[in-house]
């Protein structure tokens, strides 16, 4: 099967010389990488060169780009079926570890867990997985979108 390339929605903005960024005024955000990106470094390159555009001053992880294990919660419940169809390599060849069921409980002790190595009260996220579960652990998680289109 041949291999398709892949272009995200964040490098399409980041090379729209038409887009207008709001301005953050070189507030400090830290940049949370999500799993189902970790293999994706042009996705990765975006996301930053847009925070950049948007004058914020990214804090980086130590578990960043590809060394990235977080996707909230969602790695603690089982994967969606129809990803394990879709995506079978990355669903369930390159997932050892992963999407293994726990209750909601224990999905919320990782999320308290994991927010305290986040030195911002702010955390940029471009995965709908990862804001529901920041915001679980007590950080004020903002999705790329809502930085990039809200007043």
């Amino acid at each position: 099967m041949k291999e398709v390339k892949m272009i995200s929605l964040w490098e399409l903005i980041l090379n729209d010389e038409e887009f207008k960024f709001l301005d953050y005024s070189h507030e400090k955000m830290t940049l949370q990488d999500c799993w189902r990106s970790y293999d994706n470094r042009s996705e990765q390159d975006a996301v930053r060169g847009l925070l950049k555009k948007m004058n914020v001053n990214i804090v980086e992880q130590d578990e960043n780009y590809e060394k990235t294990q977080f996707c909230g919660v969602s790695l603690h419940a089982p994967a969606p079926k129809r990803n394990l169809k879709l995506a079978p390599k990355r669903f369930v060849e390159n997932a050892e570890g992963k999407f293994i069921p726990s209750t909601s409980e224990e999905q919320e002790r990782l999320m308290r867990e994991h927010c305290p190595n986040i030195t911002t009260d702010k955390v940029v996220v471009y995965c709908h997985y990862c804001v529901k579960e920041l915001k679980i652990g007590g950080k004020q998680a903002k999705h790329l979108a809502s930085l990039l289109f809200d007043n």
